[in-house]
């Protein structure tokens, strides 16, 4: 078959590593897969092979040389997916820019003659989301947000420097997706908030609680976009084969207009639970309000905009996660679920609370426009409720919640 190749992907364990891994697997083209990872929790056919590499401490020429060993030495694509979650933003970009660039160095001593192009997973944080509200829709174009404005670095922006500089002088060059809050699984990675609230969902049920939108009423009938990891695969799969699309960043949403006011209902109904009526007229002990510290960067195109008075944005939940979790009724109702249902009880520990407390709490519309991909032929979608829906019956599958 004319134009095979071999891909190989970091981050064979989490979320998106197994989505573009399962991606590969469905690719004609794609002959053989390679996947890094300090371990392998998935199964996968033996088209998949994997390799136990530390990428943090193992030094580029160590990289290299197990690639070779292994006889890993004709690499078309490479896909890093690879990401480990750091206390502040600083040790984020030293640990994950450590990862990229041991990786990528390593790559390009072993397989330079083969290599076409790296496809680097990131985020819409590249935008600022975590500072308050941005400009609307986000476009690639937008510029970055200064350090000097936030006060905090951006590990998106090393790694994405740490790829220009390095390919410059190569001949491969890269591809940066950029997806929101990412909807998935994989076995033992709950580092998305649809598990989180599938473990909400099910306590409210085994408590005969009501199912309330633990944040606040504006975001509920506001925009968000979320971003699948099956469309997020297929994207990178597609843009990594795609010429024109070198040294270039991409927003990757579902592309449907995804309001929780619209899916919220539909998870209730899917977890057999009701959403009260009037359920933002309460407060209670559980409620937590908070105005960021940072100005939000729609702040930098004031100017442009006409826009004058722009204040910071705050973050309003009428349930505060971390806070309702740590009630005993909670830990106790997921005990009895655990018991009877022959699950992990310490399920709730692994629970991305405060996370998920920061989703849902924005009081600041999340919209990424999807232009330019389309623009370039990339016509992917997916509805965001049957995004969410797969993740919970692969959940469902996995054991991780009761069938």
């Amino acid at each position: 078959m004319t134009g095979t190749f071999e891909a190989i992907v970091t981050g064979a364990t989490g979320i998106n590593g197994v989505a573009i891994i399962n991606r590969l697997l469905e690719e004609p083209k794609c002959t053989k897969i390679h996947c890094v990872s300090r371990r392998l929790k998935e199964q996968f056919p033996s088209k998949v092979k994997h390799y136990s590499i530390d990428l943090i401490h193992s030094t580029p020429e160590q990289v290299a040389e197990t690639l070779l060993k292994e006889g890993v030495t004709n690499i078309t694509y490479a896909f890093h997916a690879a990401y480990k979650e750091e206390s502040d933003e600083s040790e984020m970009c030293k640990t994950n820019g450590a990862m990229l660039k041991n990786f990528v160095l390593g790559l390009d001593l072993s397989n330079s003659k083969s290599l076409k192009r790296i496809v680097l997973t990131t985020g819409l944080k590249y935008y600022g989301l975590q500072f308050g509200a941005v400009r609307l829709p986000m476009e690639e174009s937008d510029g970055r947000v200064p350090e000097s404005f936030s006060g905090a670095p951006n590990f998106y922006y090393v790694q994405e420097d740490i790829l220009r500089e390095i390919s410059a002088k190569k001949s491969w060059d890269y591809v940066i997706a950029m997806p929101n809050d990412i909807c998935g699984a994989s076995q033992g990675s709950y580092m998305n908030h649809a598990f989180t609230i599938s473990l909400y969902a099910l306590i409210c049920k085994e408590l005969k609680e009501p199912f309330y939108f633990p944040g606040n009423e504006t975001f509920y009938k506001g925009f968000d976009d979320i971003s699948y990891s099956r469309l997020i695969a297929d994207f990178q799969v597609w843009a990594a084969q795609k010429p024109e699309a070198s040294n270039e960043r991409f927003n990757i949403v579902n592309g449907d207009i995804h309001s929780w006011s619209r899916t919220w209902p539909k998870i209730a109904q899917y977890f057999g639970v009701e959403v009260p009526k009037n359920q933002f007229n309460n407060w209670s002990s559980l409620s937590n309000k908070m105005t960021l510290p940072t100005p939000p960067p729609i702040k930098l195109h004031q100017e442009e905009l006409g826009l004058t008075n722009v204040s910071n944005s705050e973050l309003i939940n009428h349930i505060s996660l971390p806070k309702w979790v740590q009630q005993d009724k909670v830990k106790k109702a997921w005990k009895q679920i655990a018991e009877r249902e022959n699950l992990d009880p310490n399920l709730l520990d692994a629970g991305t609370w405060a996370f998920c407390d920061f989703l849902v709490g924005r009081t600041y519309n999340v919209v990424a426009s999807m232009t330019k991909a389309r623009q370039l032929g990339y016509h992917g979608y997916y509805d965001t409720f049957q995004g969410f829906k797969e993740t919970f019956d692969a959940l469902k599958r996995g054991k991780v919640i009761p069938s």
